[in-house]
């Protein structure tokens, strides 16, 4: 059976929050320093959330999982779960992927890609030690340089950098990036400003990917790749050089028309849409208490889909939404 909505687009990757919380602050995902107020969550348990794969693997043939946060390797036992996953991947098939900001993966990337995470994307929004310290509130440029490398030398490739663009922060960074990367096998993915309703979004911080690919291409030049019809990113291969650049154009050219995904919140919560309010919400936190079978979960998703809407709606409403916030969701 596969998850299919009401405008014939077919779900198979499912992104995982395995945690609300973060050891980064930065500003365009937890300005608010929601951290402080969390207190302890109901998280889904490791067990939950193999059982939470089994029914999308098996029952939904999903093809993909991405892990995220929060940060999610704040999380206790974190590559035991990974290496249960794995036990997963072997019986369906499925490929894993990771997305962190990597300040806890010094000297265990092998560890990770031992454990069966297939791709791994680092979260870097400045190359500048100082301008680093002011978007995530920790002083840890280096440390997080050190990561990539290590993750090159371990294997992981392309290992994909993301950096969220915003005006006058770090824009004057864009040529910076693609310098330091083109001669690695990295992935830079610049990644349009999105609204939240914690973060105080607004059009004069917003730079389009069209913005972006053109300061890019002022030095480089750039390969049109061939992409999956379902990715988000628009990829390019730099001519001459083996790194590859691209864009996410989430506000200004979306991608909703393609959309696979939907998402699971660390403590259960059935999204739709990174930008969703939670209506018509399925908790599989409650779903697992009230002794759910996987067949009567399966016919729950199959209802819930059926209202996933067609796209979501423009910045400045999203920004309004104050219910919705990136660490609370699952980036």
């Amino acid at each position: 059976m596969k998850l299919i909505d009401r405008f014939n687009r077919t779900h198979n990757y499912l992104r995982i929050s395995l945690t609300d919380k973060c050891n980064y602050n930065c500003i365009y995902c937890n300005p608010n320093k929601l951290n402080d107020k969390f207190g302890k969550m109901n998280l889904l348990s490791f067990e939950e959330l193999l059982r939470v794969i089994e029914i999308f693997a098996g029952e939904l043939e999903f093809k993909k999982f991405r892990f995220t946060g929060g940060e999610p390797l704040i999380r206790r036992d974190v590559f035991k779960f990974f290496g249960d996953v794995g036990k997963l991947k072997s019986i369906y098939g499925f490929k894993t992927g990771i997305t962190t900001n990597g300040s806890l993966l010094k000297g265990r990337v092998g560890e990770l890609k031992n454990s069966g995470v297939d791709s791994l994307n680092i979260s870097l929004d400045s190359l500048n030690k100082n301008k680093f310290l002011s978007i995530t509130q920790k002083d840890e440029a280096d440390r997080i340089l050190n990561v990539i490398d290590e993750a090159i030398e371990n294997g992981y490739s392309p290992v994909k950098v993301n950096a969220v663009i915003i005006k006058g922060i770090n824009d004057g960074e864009i040529l910076n990036f693609v310098d330091y990367f083109k001669d690695l096998d990295v992935n830079i993915r610049f990644i349009e400003f999105m609204p939240f309703g914690s973060n105080t979004w607004q059009r004069n911080g917003f730079i389009s990917y069209k913005e972006i690919k053109n300061l890019v291409e002022e030095k480089y030049s750039l390969s049109v790749l061939s992409s999956d019809k379902n990715s988000v990113a628009k990829d390019y291969q730099m001519d001459n050089f083996p790194a590859k650049v691209s864009f996410i154009s989430s506000i200004s050219e979306n991608f909703c028309s393609t959309c696979n995904r939907v998402r699971i919140s660390s403590t259960g919560k059935f999204r739709l849409c990174l930008f969703s309010e939670g209506k018509h919400e399925i908790n599989f936190k409650e779903l697992f208490q009230k002794k759910y079978s996987n067949e009567d979960i399966v016919n729950e998703l199959s209802e819930a889909i059926k209202h996933k809407w067609e796209k979501h709606p423009e910045p400045e409403e999203l920004s309004e939404m104050m219910a919705n916030n990136m660490m609370t969701i699952g980036g």
